[in-house]
């Protein structure tokens, strides 16, 4: 699990996405991957997740070598159980509770929490959880994880939701105490090109790189 945290970190950015197409699914996990992102969160949204989700898993160890890829947007245990069964390397909520915490402990499913308040972060911090997500970021700004960063020492922070996938943009949220961001729509919008999604992440993970 260490591991996982640890490439995320390393990565500095997560590019988190759904689309209902499989091809194009794949198509865009290919762009990342040739740009060099190891990393991927796919979201649950939409009535074809599970199964793109499921089809990825399965072909990615030949076609996408050391690639993690987890789930995003799961908002309860049976969800959570539908992910884990399809070998999410970790699992992504929009929300905090005792018992999707738990249940995943139990499970020893990675769970990375979305969290908003400090009471949100404490109830990762107890149960020894060492990442969770914050969000939606924009709307806590900036400072927040600096402010709440000293009353949870050794948490790691990933804010999500609102950051631009512009290199400026993602220092400042690690320059605020962020680990790693989440991007989503401004890394991939609707209108994607897979070779301009390659060159963007490359350059992007280039910048990231030298700092």
């Amino acid at each position: 699990m260490s591991e996982i945290l640890q490439k995320i970190k390393d990565q500095k950015i997560v590019p988190l996405f759904y689309n209902e197409s499989f091809e194009v699914s794949k198509n865009i996990v290919k762009a990342l991957y040739e740009a060099g992102i190891r990393v991927i969160e796919y979201t649950n949204r939409g009535q074809q997740a599970l199964g793109n989700f499921t089809r990825l898993k399965e072909i990615s160890r030949k076609e996408f070598p050391g690639l993690l890829l987890g789930i995003g947007t799961v908002k309860n245990i049976k969800e959570m159980d539908d992910y884990a069964h399809a070998k999410a390397d970790f699992i992504i909520t929009p929300v905090i509770s005792e018992a999707l915490v738990k249940h995943a402990l139990e499970r020893n499913i990675l769970l990375i929490p979305g969290c908003f308040t400090p009471t949100d972060i404490n109830i990762a911090y107890q149960n020894g959880l060492n990442m969770v997500k914050i969000f939606p970021a924009d709307a806590l700004g900036k400072k927040y994880i600096k402010s709440v960063q000293p009353v949870f020492p050794g948490m790691n922070f990933m804010p999500t939701g609102g950051i631009h996938a512009e290199f400026e943009d993602i220092m400042e949220w690690l320059n605020g105490g962020a680990v790693a961001a989440g991007l989503g729509s401004s890394l991939i919008g609707k209108d994607f090109n897979e070779e301009e999604l390659t060159q963007k992440t490359q350059n992007l993970l280039q910048q990231l790189n030298q700092n």
